[in-house]
């Protein structure tokens, strides 16, 4: 694994001798490297400099930002130039957090075009397992998808091996999946509980694969669940899960499953949340909208040389102007596995590691928006039948607390972290913190204190391409009867019912058109 960055090599060796340093792939044995390299010649060593080609899609990354630095640097005169926010570890409270410098994939992207050896100094990768593609705009012809949960402690498996029980054996689930990858993530074994040995039994007869990227010399990192050569994925199409939900129903996952077919270049989720602009960027935000209501195609630029903050809405989820989605319900094309976990990106995804939030979920929206040129699309992860009761038409619909809710400012975030409590949560990291983000009150200290530490880590990732997506647009868009511009999430209700979607038919089955 790259543990380099942007930091410089002090004694930069010969390219011959550094592609003869043979080290442990994460997912290869050591023993397998020195049979191969004790049948080649001397001469027949790959010149990696000039095997290694980019894929397109970096390079429009790389305009963006080279843009956007631009026009951040044309914010100020010469002689009034701040410069740049290039930290590597910024204060919180008390203590010191791991951060990323400002448009710092500009200098990634350039050198390792330049010298990808160099840049791989310390690992040992093959150019061929790099060759990422875009998917395309739709994908209305697939049927299927596969499920990824990830988990790490056999003594928390019940949920989950019911979850995974459903969608393999109900008639329902078995239309759209096509099989059950289980990531385990953690240094237990899964036999340690009576449920894990009776999942494993299970996965002798069912379409489960359990599989262990720890044994595969991978690190314990969130991102293991993205690693293309982890999870294996046969399908198009990867719904994502943690190991303790939510889980949504099968009517709302088909829902988004069909969603994604019409959206397959975007990533695709039901627990959305907006990232608040900072107070230039609302400016820049509403010239990019040019007086529509809602365009996923734009991006804000974030210049911290005029003091850019973004700052993370944990208040509700968001239908319009999401920024992310949270891992458990989101659909993602299998393509964009290869790119999250392409040697370039090394820098991001061992900020993921360090942080103590494990941003995944923000990294993995941040990176494919910026490939993707746009803002996830959301589905309702509710989908009951219509009784009539919430919303017709020619009839007010009614209130609900969680529309009223008051989005979190820079005024409401946790500077005082007590000593030592980074560290803590770095021990005892869980994949949502323990947090029930859906109660209506509650565990508001935490919310707080773990949305100030998310709101670093956004800033970090938002300022190391120099910019974030223009927001999502809402399940309820080509609805006039629910979108709603004066509510937060914009679309009222904020969860629909069976009829409601406009890609889907009256009784909830897809409609023939895709896209």
């Amino acid at each position: 694994m790259l543990a380099r960055g942007h930091s410089h090599v002090s004694q930069v060796k010969r390219a011959d001798e550094q592609v003869r340093e043979k080290l442990l792939l994460p997912f290869m044995k050591h023993k397998e490297w020195i049979d191969q390299d004790q049948l080649k010649g001397p001469d027949e060593f790959r010149n990696l400099v000039e095997e290694w080609t980019l894929p397109p899609a970096f390079h429009s990354v790389l305009q963006r930002s080279l843009q956007n630095r631009k026009s951040c640097t044309s914010l100020q005169s010469k002689s009034e130039f701040t410069d740049f926010d290039l930290s590597f570890h910024v204060s919180f409270g008390n203590e010191t957090v791991v951060s990323l410098p400002s448009f710092g994939i500009i200098e990634r992207i350039e050198r390792f075009r330049e010298d990808p050896v160099s840049e791989l100094a310390g690992s040992e990768e093959n150019p061929d397992d790099w060759h990422c593609i875009l998917p395309p705009e739709t994908e209305c012809q697939e049927r299927k998808l596969t499920v990824v949960f990830m988990a790490y402690n056999p003594d928390r498996l019940g949920k989950t091996f019911n979850q995974i029980n459903t969608m393999l054996t109900s008639s329902d689930w078995k239309m759209i999946v096509e099989e059950v990858v289980l990531v385990w993530n953690g240094p237990r074994a899964v036999e340690e509980s009576l449920v894990g040995q009776d999942m494993l039994k299970f996965a002798e007869t069912q379409a489960l694969r359990v599989v262990y990227p720890l044994r595969m010399g991978l690190e314990n990192d969130l991102m293991n669940r993205y690693h293309p050569k982890v999870v294996l994925v046969k399908t198009k199409a990867i719904l994502y899960y943690d190991d303790d939900g939510p889980f949504y129903s099968f009517a709302a996952v088909q829902g988004g499953f069909e969603l994604w077919k019409r959206h397959s270049s975007s990533q695709v989720g039901a627990m959305a949340r907006e990232i608040t602009y900072g107070e230039r960027q609302r400016s820049e935000h509403l010239r990019l909208l040019g007086g529509q209501h809602a365009n996923d195609s734009q991006f804000v630029a974030h210049c911290t040389n005029v003091n850019d903050k973004v700052d993370y809405n944990y208040r509700y989820f968001a239908n319009y102007d999401a920024n992310m989605v949270l891992p458990s319900g989101s659909i993602l094309h299998s393509n964009y596995l290869c790119f999250l976990w392409h040697p370039v990106l090394e820098p991001i995804r061992e900020f993921v590691r360090s942080h103590p939030v494990r941003p995944d979920d923000v990294t993995v929206s941040m990176v494919v928006s910026q490939l993707a040129g746009k803002a996830p699309r959301v589905y309702s992860r509710r989908l009951t039948a219509d009784d009539g009761s919430t919303q017709q038409e020619g009839r007010k619909p009614k209130r609900r607390k969680e529309q009223k809710r008051r989005r979190l400012t820079a005024n409401n975030t946790i500077t005082d972290a007590e000593p030592g409590h980074v560290a803590d949560l770095l021990r005892h990291r869980r994949l949502m913190f323990g947090i029930d983000w859906d109660a209506k009150g509650g565990m508001n200290d935490q919310k707080k204190y773990w949305a100030a530490l998310r709101t670093e880590a956004i800033n970090a990732l938002v300022q190391y391409f120099g910019s974030i997506n223009s927001g999502s647009i809402g399940w309820c868009e080509g609805s006039p009867l629910y979108y709603n511009e004066k509510v937060d999430g914009r679309c009222k209700p904020s969860m629909a019912r069976i009829g409601w979607l406009p890609w889907m038919n009256k009784d909830g089955t897809p409609k023939d058109s895709c896209p």
